[in-house]
């Protein structure tokens, strides 16, 4: 999916998957989950790892299937295929998470294979609401070849509640060390 002639996008340092930060801030990471394309910001996502063991986090919302270390950080794993109603699957080494910042934070979000990166061209962009409508937390959707990319926004993938919930229980394993 990437252009051959934009700069590489993975390299590789430890086992972690890095983003090149020579691509511009119009670029999307595109990765794949349960057959379907979704795609994340550029700017926002930190690396892309292999996947690892997740931790369960107590009190968290159902949303959150644990937490996961990171370079030293501890990050939760937020359970797309819940938030988005398809069919889970317990993690399967294969699999990826992308690590991204939201607005409160690092999060890690499992996905089948992180596919590459692609150019966002705005005029190409259709609302999400004519295709999705109430699903607050796709910004907007690219044709893209053989069918759609639903672009997230990671700042509402979350509820408020959620957030502070997972907040709430990070303070908790904060307490326990």
């Amino acid at each position: 999916m990437t252009d051959s002639r934009e700069p590489h996008f993975f390299r590789e340092k430890g086992g972690t998957l890095l983003v090149e930060t020579v691509i511009g801030a119009d670029r999307i990471l595109v990765f794949v989950l349960s057959g379907q394309r979704y795609a994340l910001q550029l700017p926002i996502v930190d690396s892309v790892i292999r996947a690892v063991e997740v931790t369960p986090l107590p009190e968290a919302p159902a949303i959150i299937m644990g937490v996961i270390n990171v370079h030293g950080r501890v990050v939760p794993v937020v359970n797309l295929r819940r938030r988005f109603r398809l069919k889970e699957r317990p993690v399967d080494p294969d699999d990826q998470f992308i690590i991204a910042t939201s607005s409160t934070g690092a999060v890690a979000l499992p996905a089948d294979t992180a596919a590459g990166v692609i150019k966002d061209l705005e005029i190409d962009r259709l609302p999400s609401a004519e295709i999705l409508p109430g699903i607050n937390y796709v910004e907007y959707v690219l044709p893209h070849d053989d069918g759609m990319v639903f672009v997230l926004d990671i700042d509402t993938v979350l509820t408020d509640d959620e957030e502070a919930a997972i907040a709430h229980s990070l303070e908790g394993l904060d307490k326990a060390e």
